[in-house]
Order: C-alpha cells, then sequence, then structure tokens
C-alpha cells in the first residue's frame, strides 16, 4: 500500500496542542533522591522537555515525612524538599499524587509493592488533614503560593482496586478525597485538586471505573474538583506484576475509545470544563512486559497520541525510567520495564518515540491514520510517518509461550505477538517551497535505533560490561540523514518506506536544521 501525502507549506494550519508534553510518570517518589534516576530526568528534560512529573508514595515511610512521638505528630520535609528541588532545578513540576499512608497514621497493615507501600485509609482523620496541610504549608513557604497554584494535586491512586486502597472501599475514599479536597481550598482556592486515578484497564471499555458515582457523589456533596483523572491502559487484565502473561491486550483504537468515554462522561454541567487528565498510560500495566523494550513502543506512543490529540489535557507515559521497584529491580538489563530509560541509562524505543512528537511544529497542515504533517514557528515543515503492527489476536498465548528458563538468553521472540507485515510506502509531495531546501530525515525502526535489538543480537548478556555498553550507546540512536535538495516548481517529491515497527521524520527548512 502507498500513502499519498500532499502538504501545501504556506497552507493554513490548524492550532495543535501536544498534550504529550504535558507530564510524564515515575515510580515512587523516593526512586527521585537516586543519581541515576536525577540523570535520566535531566537527559529527558534536555531532549524533550515535560512540564510535570507525577511518582507514586510522597507520604510513603521512606520518605519519613510523618511519625508520631510519643503521641505527637512529628513532620520531616528534608526528602521532599531534595526531590522537588531537583525537578524544579530541570524544569519540570510535581503532579502531587497523595499517597501512601504514613505507618504511624495507618490503620492497618495492608500493604502493596515490594516497597510495602500503605493502603489503609488513616486511623485519625484529624490528623491526615494535618499532614496534607503542613504539607501544603510548607512548600508553599518554600516555593511560593504563585508557583504552587502551578501544581496538581491528585487523592490517592487507583482506590478502585483493592491492591491499592483497602476492600477497593468506595465511600471510604469518597471520604478521603472530601476531606483531602477541603484542606486544599481552605489553604487556597487557587490549588488544584482532582481523582479518581482509577484504574481503567479492564473490560468495560470506554467506562472509566468509579468515573460516574464519584462525580455524583461532588455533585451531591458540593465537593471541590478542578480535573478529572483515570489510568486508560488498553488491557483487559489489570495487573501482571510478576510478568507471568496474565494479559489481553484489546483493539488498537482502545485509546480512543476511554477517551471519549471520559469526554462523554464529563460533557454535562457542571463538569464540562473539568480538565481531563490521564495519569497513568503505557501499552500495559505491567513492570515485567517484554513488549516495553521493543521497537513497538515507538509507533505505538506516536499513532495513540496522534489519534488522542484534542480529548486529553494530559496522558502520562508510565514511567520516566527503568529504576523502579515495584516488583524490585528487574534482574536484566531489558526486563520489560516501564521506562523510557533503562537502569544503564540506555534510550529505549519509547523514549525515541516521545522524542519524534516533541518535534511536531504547533500548527498541524495535514494527517492520516500513518502520518502527520506540521509546521513550526521558524517554518520548518516536521512531517511523522510511522508503520503501526498491533497485537496478534492470540497474542495473550503467545505471551504465555515467551517464558524463559532462569539463565536462558532473549531471543527476540517478542515480535512474534504483533500482526505480520512488511514495509509501509509512502508518497511525499510538498508544495510552496523556494528553489533549494534543507531535508533532514531520522529513521527509526529495529535496526535503526532500537537498542533492545542491539542488545538480542549482542546475546543478550544479563550484565553489560563497559565495552559493549559503548557499543550499545553508539547503536541506541536513529539514523540521521542531510540533504541539500534542489527543487523545481517549487515542490517537493520523495518516498519514504517505513520498516514494521518504524518511525521516521521528515524535516524540511530552507536552512539546515540543528
Amino acid at each position: 500500500m502507498i500513502h499519498d501525502i500532499v502538504v501545501d507549506s504556506k497552507g493554513n494550519g490548524r492550532c495543535l496542542v501536544p498534550h504529550w508534553r504535558v507530564c510524564v510518570g515515575g515510580g515512587r517518589t523516593a526512586e527521585a533522591l537516586r543519581a541515576q534516576f536525577q540523570r535520566h530526568l535531566e537527559m529527558v528534560q534536555r531532549d524533550m522537555p515535560f512540564s510535570y512529573l507525577r511518582m507514586h508514595g510522597i507520604f510513603h515511610e521512606d520518605m519519613m515525612v510523618y511519625r508520631e512521638n510519643a503521641g505527637h505528630p512529628v513532620f520531616n520535609w528534608q526528602y521532599v524538599d531534595m526531590v522537588y528541588d531537583h525537578w524544579l532545578s530541570v524544569g519540570i513540576r510535581p503532579f502531587v499524587e497523595l499517597s501512601f499512608m504514613p505507618y504511624d497514621l495507618a490503620s492497618g497493615n495492608e500493604t502493596m509493592f515490594w516497597w510495602k507501600g500503605n493502603i489503609t485509609p488513616p486511623r485519625n482523620w484529624s490528623r491526615w488533614e494535618l499532614l496534607v496541610r503542613q504539607f501544603l504549608d510548607h512548600v508553599i513557604e518554600r516555593y511560593g503560593l504563585e508557583e504552587v497554584r502551578r501544581w496538581y494535586f491528585e487523592v490517592w491512586n487507583e482506590p478502585n482496586l483493592e491492591v491499592f486502597w483497602k476492600n477497593a472501599d468506595f465511600p471510604a475514599y469518597v471520604d478521603l478525597y472530601e476531606r483531602t479536597a477541603r484542606v486544599i481550598k481552605n489553604v487556597d482556592t487557587g490549588l488544584r485538586v482532582g481523582g479518581p486515578a482509577s484504574s481503567g484497564a479492564g473490560e468495560a471499555a470506554g467506562e472509566a471505573p468509579w468515573g460516574r458515582p464519584f462525580l455524583l457523589e461532588c455533585q451531591r456533596r458540593q465537593l471541590p474538583i478542578d480535573f478529572f483523572s483515570t489510568h486508560p491502559y488498553p488491557t483487559i487484565h489489570t495487573v501482571d506484576l510478576a510478568g507471568q502473561g496474565d494479559m489481553t491486550w484489546d483493539g488498537p483504537d482502545r485509546l480512543g475509545v476511554d477517551l471519549r468515554g471520559v469526554d462523554s462522561l464529563l460533557g454535562a454541567a457542571p463538569f464540562a470544563a473539568l480538565e481531563r487528565h490521564f495519569t497513568e498510560w503505557s501499552s500495559s500495566p505491567s513492570p515485567r512486559d517484554p513488549v516495553h523494550d521493543t521497537a513497538f513502543m515507538a509507533p505505538f506512543i506516536v499513532r495513540n497520541n496522534w489519534l488522542a490529540r484534542g480529548l486529553a489535557d494530559s496522558l502520562v507515559f508510565w514511567a520516566v525510567s527503568d529504576i523502579f521497584e515495584e516488583t524490585r529491580l528487574g534482574d536484566e538489563p531489558f526486563h520489560g520495564g516501564f521506562g523510557l530509560l533503562n537502569a544503564q541509562s540506555l534510550k529505549k524505543p519509547a523514549y525515541h518515540g516521545y522524542w519524534f512528537l516533541s518535534r511536531l511544529g504547533p500548527e498541524e497542515l495535514v494527517s492520516g491514520e500513518s502520518f502527520a504533517a506540521t509546521r513550526r514557528k521558524d517554518g520548518t515543515l516536521a512531517i511523522l510517518v510511522w508503520n503501526y503492527r498491533h497485537y496478534r489476536s492470540d497474542s495473550s498465548e503467545a505471551l504465555l509461550a515467551l517464558a524463559r528458563a532462569p539463565g536462558e538468553p532473549d531471543t527476540g521472540e517478542v515480535y512474534d505477538l504483533f500482526e505480520p507485515g512488511g514495509a509501509e510506502q509512502f508518497s511525499l509531495r510538498v508544495s510552496g517551497l523556494g528553489r533549494s531546501v534543507q531535508l533532514r530525515t531520522t529513521r527509526f525502526d529495529r535496526g535503526h535505533g532500537s537498542v533492545y535489538d542491539a542488545w538480542v543480537a549482542m546475546k543478550a548478556p544479563a550484565h553489560i560490561m563497559p565495552a559493549d555498553l559503548e557499543v550499545l550507546k553508539s547503536l541506541m540512536e536513529p539514523e540521521v540523514r542531510f540533504e541539500c535538495v534542489e527543487v523545481r516548481g517549487g515542490s517537493l517529491e520523495c518516498s519514504v518506506a517505513v520498516e514494521p515497527h518504524g518511525v521516521t521524520l521528515l524535516e524540511v527548512s530552507s536552512e539546515l536544521d540543528g
């Protein structure tokens, strides 16, 4: 199949709001104290900056924010300061997830993850309210009210799942939300609060769990709410922490169905003006999903974000780094972790997906299922084309067959999960140009910039030696070509072939770009 793309470089464009640049996710907040995590965040902010970062556990025990001494609350904000000082220094603000319960304030011993985040309501509601108020007072004193008004405060994480909120108790969550939101607004009405941060994976496509009853309770109780949040993972089974393959992927348009469902839910007053933040999203909610390392992730990210434009105020990729310990650190350099980068600071294909999106301009000229043409403020055209291959219909069974014995090297069989197919052909014609242009072509596919594929070709070493690390760093970048092209009749014509799981960026300018 040949995709014909016709672009008028002088034509009128439509405003493009890049929701994909708003926020990115991370693991638990204490991991942001690690030097390597900080380096990863700095890399991301240098190459494709986001505005906000969301992480779990600002109140978790290892942040040491709260304890009781002889029955009296004691507050300690030193680690909070270290984390937020670094974030703000690299141009990224907190999207604060208010969780989990400090041990001395918890009503029970139920915990989640290897790092044991407590998932129970507070045993003393007034002290929870005091904790929230003291936290807000501190960050306002340190960073200023005008700065903190630009932050977001989200109440808890995925309380509709029993593993994150004891018994998935909806009335108890609404109580938590009400008390928290009222404290926040009593501190300052300009602070932004929202929820319910529910897990959107499951069989009811287009229906955000707890969405309708939560909004009804907000309306009935006249609760403050500035944004609605949920997590639209495109899988049927919600949790596969150990990577046992207990997942079924939904259709290729699942994200659009879920986002349009939220759009419909919020369409009527009094919630039509609420911001829509999808505060976790990836190809699956498993930190041991082998797909997360593959070239598939680059066109997956590009395609889904492009098709979601206009339906989200943020779509938060989970997560920045494979320094991520929900089920301990992965045993291999590529273990199916969520990260844009692996623990050795190698850029995974997902990293390149977001880099490609970051190169788009603020004006949309033309687009289709597999391409997007935009114009930057300086007149440069940025044209993306991609070859997306969805999961096979029997991919869940195929995933189970991929299980490897301990010590057995990865051979890249994960690509058997996807629909087969060859290269996609794109024919491009750009009019309205001068006599010559600079054409910069950036090509990503399994053979050009997919560090996972390079690692598999290296026989998938469980421990990467320094010399091999340097080789992988040289292979983790897409191919870039520069050409000075003479233009006849004011039109540039060229063709591009994009391999399966590939993305190509064409940048057309009158002067060399970058």
